[in-house]
């Protein structure tokens, strides 16, 4: 089976759809989603066809629809994708990015953004970190993760998601030690994210994408920051 499988965890029609385009269009020919929208899954799917197809690329596109807080569906949901496709890289872009007011958000709702942002996490990299370990440098193997500033700059009014994603960080710093053969890593986006902003748009953040897993051993970073250029 050829590892040349992008594997998107949290896909939708943001960052997800428009790095795994990217992706397409610059190296991967096998392109797996998983998310819990099916009907957004579908669309997501024939964006990627299309945007690899405008480039004379063939690619395949599976999906997979699940709740990433089940820990036991997902994991059987991971090891499907198996079947699939070889994985090189795997993208975690999943997370709820809602408001919450300290003091007053229910402690259920904050157990929710960890299971989300950072259990699922643990439960993706629990699979993946063995079978991207087993790969050759030259696939550049890599774990990606969204990020924000949240964890150096928390904000009172998203405080669960501050939680959750300094929680999150610790995690993938710790994964980052723990294997040394694949480029565990963040992109630390610096503000809120919208298809008009100069900076945060999605096919910048893609790109970024692509800086991160495209750099060599010897380069290797655990954050890379898009910040607003002066």
């Amino acid at each position: 089976m050829s590892s040349n499988g992008l594997l998107i965890i949290g896909s939708g029609p943001g960052i997800g759809v428009t790095a795994a385009s990217l992706f397409a269009q610059r190296k991967y020919t096998k392109i797996a989603l998983v998310s819990r929208d099916k009907t957004r899954l579908s669309k997501d799917r024939e964006t990627i066809l299309q945007a690899a197809n405008s480039v004379g690329k063939i690619v395949e596109v599976q999906t997979w629809s699940v709740d990433i807080t089940n820990s036991a569906a997902f994991t059987a949901v991971l090891k499907e994708t198996e079947k699939f496709a070889t994985f090189t890289c795997v993208l975690f872009n999943a997370a709820r990015v809602e408001p919450s007011h300290l003091l007053t958000f229910p402690e259920e709702e904050i157990l929710k953004d960890f299971k989300t942002t950072t259990i699922a996490l643990y439960t993706a990299a629990q699979w993946g970190l063995p079978l991207l370990s087993a790969l050759k440098p030259e696939d550049k193997p890599s774990l990606l993760v969204t990020s924000s500033l949240l964890p150096q700059q928390p904000a009172p009014q998203v405080f669960s998601l501050s939680l959750a994603k300094a929680s999150q960080r610790n995690l993938v710093q710790s994964l980052a030690m723990t294997h040394p053969d694949v480029h565990v890593a963040l992109l630390n986006i610096g503000g809120p994210v919208s298809r008009e902003d100069r900076w945060f748009n999605q096919p910048a953040i893609a790109k970024k994408f692509w800086e991160v897993h495209s750099q060599e051993k010897d380069k290797w970073t655990l954050d890379l920051d898009l910040l607003a250029e002066e």
